[in-house]
C-alpha cells in the first residue's frame, strides 16, 4: 500500500488544520494552506510522524557522534603530546575547520543534485560515515601528531557533511508548523547525547582505538532504520539543479543584498556559534589549567557537567520549540538565547572553583538549548529556495564552522595575555559578540 494512503494522513490534516505558522514573509498561515504543507509533504516524503520517528531514533547516535568527537580528540591529543597539547589541537582543529569551509558546501551541493535510485541524502549519509570511520581508525592507533591530525581532519570532515545531510532531513520533509518542535526534540537529544559522549570519551580514554571509532559506530548503528525505511525521493536529472560548478560555486554565497533576511540571520548564527566554540572548545583544558582537575578526572568531570545540565536543556530545548511554535515568534527566544548564553560565558570569566564554573556551565545550556532549537527553525524560514536546501543549510553551518577556525586560531594569543591560561578575557570576549548577535534580530524582517 502507498504511503498516501496511510490512514495516519487524515488524522494529521486534521490536527494539523487547527495550527498556524508563520512563512518568511511573518504573516500566519491559513489553516487550509497548513493542511496543503503536511499533505504535500507526506505525497513526497511519506507520513509526517514516520519521519520524524526516523530521524529521532538516528539523532540519538548522530548527535553522540557529533557532539564527542571534538572531545575525544581532545583526549587523545592530552595523551600524544601533553606538552604541546593547546597548540596542536588548535591547528587539527582550525584546519578541519578551514576545510570544511570548502568541503560542506559541495557536499550539500551535491547531495541536492544527486539522482541515485536510493535518493538525494542517504547515499551521502551511509558514505561520509564510512569514510569518517575509516579515518577515525586511523586517528586511534597512530601517535604521530601529523598523521592523527591529518586523519582526524578528513574523519571529521566527512562525519560532518554526513551529518549535514542527515540534517536537511527534517528541514525539506517535516511541515513547516512541526519543524521548530521537531527541532527541540533533536536538541535535546543533542544534550543527552554530548553528556552521555562525554562520559563515553571519558570512559575510553585509555583506549585509544575505541575512543576515536566507537561514536562513529554508534551513529552507523542508529541510523539503519532512517537509511532503511525513509522515502528519500529518487529525483530525475530534470527536478534537481543542474550541475553546472560554476554557478554551483557562485551559489555558495547568498547575496545578502539579495536576501538580507538570510544575511543577518546567518551574521547572528556565526556570533553565537564563537561564542559556543569558545567555551565548548576550551572548556576541559580550563578544567585542567584553570582548575587543577588530574587528566585522569576531567572526564567524569566534563560527564558530570553535561549531566547536570541535561535537565535544564530538557526543558528547554523542548519548551522552547513548543512555545516558538505555539506562538508562532522565533526572533525573541534567539535573541533571549543569545543574551543568556553571554551572561553564562562571563559567569565562566569569573569562576575559580568547579561549583561556580557548574553555575556558569547551567546558565549557558539554557541559552544553548534555546539558540539550537529555534534558531534551526528561524534558518529554515529564510531559506532562499527550497530546491537548494541542502546547499542552503549547509552555508548556514558554515556559520557554526567558521568559528572553529577562527576561534582556535585566535585563542593561543589571548590565552597568552597576563602569562598564559587566560580563559576570562577569551570568554568575556566571546560574550559581548554573543550579545551583539543578539542585537541583529530586529533587523531580520520576514520572520516575526
Amino acid at each position: 500500500m502507498s504511503d498516501s494512503n496511510d490512514p495516519t494522513l487524515a488524522q494529521q490534516a486534521t490536527s494539523t488544520a487547527l495550527l498556524t505558522t508563520v512563512p518568511t514573509d511573518g504573516v500566519p498561515v491559513a489553516t487550509d494552506d497548513v493542511a496543503d504543507d503536511v499533505a504535500r509533504v507526506t505525497e513526497e516524503f511519506g507520513p509526517p510522524k514516520r519521519t520524524i520517528a526516523l530521524v529521532l531514533i538516528a539523532a540519538v547516535g548522530m548527535y553522540v557522534m557529533a557532539m564527542s568527537l571534538g572531545t575525544a580528540l581532545s583526549l587523545r591529543v592530552a595523551g600524544v603530546a601533553p606538552e604541546t597539547k593547546d597548540l596542536l589541537y588548535s591547528r587539527i582543529v582550525s584546519v578541519g575547520a578551514l576545510l570544511m569551509l570548502v568541503v560542506i558546501p559541495v557536499a550539500g551541493a551535491l547531495s541536492d543534485r544527486t539522482v541515485s535510485r536510493f535518493g538525494r541524502r542517504r547515499p551521502w549519509i551511509l558514505g561520509c560515515l564510512v569514510v569518517s570511520l575509516a579515518a577515525a581508525v586511523v586517528v586511534g592507533t597512530s601517535a604521530n601528531p601529523l598523521a592523527l591530525g591529518a586523519a582526524y581532519v578528513i574523519a571529521v570532515v566527512a562525519m560532518q557533511a554526513g551529518f549535514n545531510a542527515y540534517a536537511v532531513i527534517p528541514v525539506e520533509a517535516v511541515p513547516d508548523q512541526m519543524r521548530a518542535r521537531v527541532m527541540g526534540v533533536m536538541g535535546l537529544f543533542g544534550a543527552l547525547a554530548y553528556s552521555a559522549g562525554t562520559y563515553l570519551t571519558g570512559a575510553l580514554v585509555t583506549r585509544p582505538l575505541l575512543l576515536m571509532t566507537v561514536p562513529i559506530l554508534l551513529a552507523l548503528f542508529t541510523s539503519i532504520p532512517l537509511l532503511a525505511l525513509y522515502r528519500d525521493p529518487a529525483k530525475r536529472r530534470s527536478e534537481v539543479p543542474a550541475l553546472d560548478l560554476k554557478e554551483m560555486a557562485a551559489g555558495f554565497v547568498v547575496n545578502p543584498r539579495k536576501h538580507p533576511d538570510f544575511g543577518w540571520t546567518w551574521l547572528a548564527r556565526l556570533l553565537a556559534g564563537i561564542a559556543m566554540a569558545a567555551l565548548l572548545t576550551y572548556f576541559v583544558y580550563f578544567l585542567i589549567d584553570g582548575l587543577g582537575v588530574p587528566l585522569t578526572e576531567v572526564g567524569s568531570k566534563a560527564g558530570l557537567l553535561t549531566l547536570i545540565s541535561a535537565p535544564v536543556s530538557i526543558i528547554f530545548f523542548t519548551g522552547s520549540g513548543w512555545l516558538s511554535d505555539k506562538i508562532g515568534r522565533r526572533k525573541p527566544f534567539v535573541a533571549a538565547a543569545a543574551v543568556i548564553m553571554g551572561a553564562g560565558l562571563v559567569i565562566g570569566a569569573m569562576s575559580h572553583s568547579f561549583a561556580m564554573f557548574v553555575v556558569a556551565w547551567l546558565v549557558f545550556a539554557v541559552g544553548q538549548a534555546m539558540y539550537l532549537t529555534v534558531d534551526l527553525a528561524l534558518c529554515a524560514s529564510v531559506l532562499p529556495n527550497r530546491s537548494d536546501a541542502g546547499k542552503d543549510m549547509a552555508v548556514f553551518g558554515l556559520a557554526l564552522n567558521i568559528p572553529n577556525i577562527l576561534v582556535p586560531a585566535v585563542a593561543p594569543a589571548i590565552l597568552a595575555i597576563g602569562g598564559g591560561g587566560n580563559y576570562p578575557l577569551l570568554w568575556l570576549i566571546a560574550a559581548a559578540l554573543c550579545v551583539l548577535g543578539a542585537g541583529i534580530m530586529p533587523l531580520i524582517r520576514g520572520v516575526r
